[in-house]
């Protein structure tokens, strides 16, 4: 490793950020998997779709469980840490699903072993890394870390089908679990360093080393905003802002839950191939990776909250789509406008949370607040999956998810920055922003 990079003149945040590109590469489709595997599971063990989805509920509620007591983790022995022992977890789940024969392996390879680990070693200790190396530059360092998700499912989502249809459902998570060691175990263990005050550097690298922001009674020059002062946990969970921030996000994240796991079987349905279902979704993860990209640079001029009610209008007008979706041009519409939703929506919700609460206790915050998401979008899989079972259609779960999104959007519309507590007495009345320091 060059000095340079480990010094104090240096910025190392940067490596982070190549390791964590590559960290979720890996990560989308240990990740995304499900809804793959699902159609060929109830093929050949005849497992109805609401009981094999059952096992995605216990993986969404063991994530809710342990997120605190990974957030307090991540505050004690750091992200890198959480990062290794969690995919050890996930990796070890994915060896189970490659020899599954019964019901319960299903369960314990998905439910328990990769719930644990996606809760310990994926999106908040990665967004914890990324938090402590960026502030200024962190809507740029959080698009490109969360675009690789979207562009790994260009090759991702094809690859898949391919892969199983030739090699076998089987072998083809053992294919995951070997890149998930490599990529999610090995090379964080090697080269993810916490914070940059571990290296006596500082966010955003030297030229940035002076204070973020200064208090001012007057409106910013700038569209953005972060807070001036850094909530505590106990500060932010008694604003209204973080609640009705976690109740867009459980409302969207149950949409996207009971859709993610079932789009595959779906397509089936409506008579559309494996092979052009797998290209289907390669589009939405192209789409969804420009946007992710894309949405970085707009929120170095444009406030985040404004780009996330765009995310949330996209949303709803893709999803309206899939209620009539019966052909291919119709999926890869939906595709199209819902994948922009997805990444704006990803990496802006990802910026807002610091951007309004700061960084000091990140992980603590939205640790606290992850089992509301998970609780509530865990019943998302199996209900989707019951429906089917019952009615013979998806439309039906489809239509109650398009009402919820309608419910998120006005959500996330009231979602205005919350006033740190010590600085009510001095606002008197008027909105007090941080002005940026040129």
């Amino acid at each position: 490793m060059a000095p340079k990079l480990l010094g104090k003149d240096g910025f190392y945040g940067w490596v982070n950020l190549v390791v964590m590109f590559l960290f979720n590469v890996a990560l989308m489709p240990m990740m995304m998997a499900f809804t793959f595997f699902l159609p060929f599971w109830v093929k050949e063990f005849g497992w109805s779709r609401g009981l094999a989805s059952g096992a995605q509920t216990v993986s969404t509620i063991l994530m809710g469980l342990a997120a605190p007591l990974v957030a307090i983790f991540i505050m004690k022995r750091g992200s890198k840490q959480a990062i290794v022992i969690g995919n050890l977890l996930s990796v070890a789940g994915l060896v189970l699903l490659a020899f599954q024969n019964h019901i319960w392996q299903l369960y314990l390879g998905i439910g328990v072993f990769l719930g644990l680990g996606v809760s310990f070693g994926g999106m908040l200790a990665m967004m914890t890394v990324i938090n402590n190396w960026f502030v200024v530059k962190r809507p740029v360092a959080l698009s490109i870390s969360m675009a690789s998700m979207g562009f790994s499912g260009v090759i991702i989502n094809p690859s898949m089908m391919a892969l199983i249809n030739t090699v076998g459902w089987r072998n083809t998570y053992l294919i995951l679990a070997a890149a998930a060691l490599v990529f999610c175990v090995m090379l964080p263990a090697l080269l993810i360093i916490n914070k940059p005050e571990d290296l006596g550097q500082v966010p955003d690298g030297p030229a940035s080393a002076k204070p973020e922001t200064v208090l001012s009674g007057k409106p910013s020059h700038t569209n953005l905003y972060k807070t001036p002062v850094d909530f505590t946990a106990r500060e932010a969970l008694r604003t209204a802002t973080l609640w009705l921030l976690v109740a867009y996000g459980a409302l969207r994240f149950f949409a996207m839950m009971g859709v993610g796991a079932h789009i595959i079987a779906f397509q089936f349905d409506i008579g559309i191939s494996a092979t052009t279902a797998g290209m289907i979704g390669g589009v939405f993860s192209a789409v969804m990776g420009i946007s992710q990209l894309g949405i970085g640079f707009l929120g170095l001029r444009i406030r985040m909250h404004k780009l996330v009610v765009i995310a949330a209008i996209f949303g709803m007008a893709g999803f309206s789509i899939l209620l009539f979706a019966d052909s291919v041009p119709l999926m890869l519409a939906y595709s199209v406008i819902y994948g922009i939703s997805g990444g704006i929506g990803s990496v802006a919700v990802g910026n807002l949370f610091p951007d309004y609460f700061g960084r000091t206790e990140f992980a603590k915050i939205m640790g606290y607040t992850m089992p509301f998401n998970t609780f509530i979008s865990g019943l998302a899989a199996p209900l989707t999956g019951y429906i089917r079972d019952v009615t013979g259609s998806y439309v039906p779960a489809f239509r109650i998810f398009f009402i919820l999104l309608v419910l998120a959007f006005f959500c996330i519309l009231f979602a205005k920055p919350p006033l740190h507590p010590s600085l009510k007495g001095r606002a008197k009345g008027k909105e007090l922003e941080p002005k940026p320091v040129e």
